[in-house]
């Protein structure tokens, strides 16, 4: 009798292989030979979920855009002021704990590939207009405006690289998140 496979598990399984490949080694290891052996599965496991690379790594792209909305909201806690909330999302978005360090590694790699790539810029695109959405989301529920969403949004990617790369202390990233939150707030 064959044995079923959940595909879509099997695509998660593939695109989180891939995002630790692109963590350790960058983009150029995301093949789907190099793929493949880093989820433990042949090539054609990874051929039959993904027609492409290009449709791979679009994939993983989404899969690290799910990570940080569950991290995120996994984050913030029920009843919470809104300037502890948007402490909360702003900090869980920027790479002070190791699976944000992790992704933001990734998102980092993927920016890169994206000035020369119009299908990741694109999906980038759509991965930044839902971050803003929720951002927007959360903060009209206490008077702010889309704007506020942006300014939110460009103070993260702001932080995001100079954070990870070590030329900003957390201390320096947190009083810069306060200070800006005090404005806003």
């Amino acid at each position: 009798m064959p044995r079923t496979v959940d595909l879509d598990a099997r695509r998660r399984e593939i695109a989180d292989a891939l995002l630790r490949l692109v963590e350790a080694r960058g983009m150029a290891a995301a093949t789907m030979r190099e793929t493949a052996a880093a989820a433990g599965v042949s090539l054609g496991a990874v051929q039959r979920c993904f027609a492409t690379r290009e449709e791979m790594v679009l994939f993983a792209l989404t899969r690290i855009n799910e990570r940080f909305r569950v991290r995120v909201l996994a984050a913030v806690t029920p009843g919470a002021s809104p300037r502890e909330a948007a402490t909360t999302l702003v900090t869980e978005m920027l790479p002070f704990s190791e699976p944000a360090r992790a992704d933001a590694r990734v998102a980092l790699a993927f920016q890169g590939v994206a000035a020369g790539d119009p299908l990741v810029a694109a999906a980038l695109g759509v991965a930044h207009k839902n971050a803003r959405a929720f951002f927007v989301g959360h903060l009209a529920r206490f008077g702010r405006t889309p704007v506020d969403a942006t300014r939110l949004l460009a103070l993260i990617d702001g932080l995001r690289a100079p954070l990870l790369l070590g030329h900003l202390s957390p201390a320096d990233a947190h009083d810069a998140i306060d200070a800006h939150l005090s404005e806003l707030l």
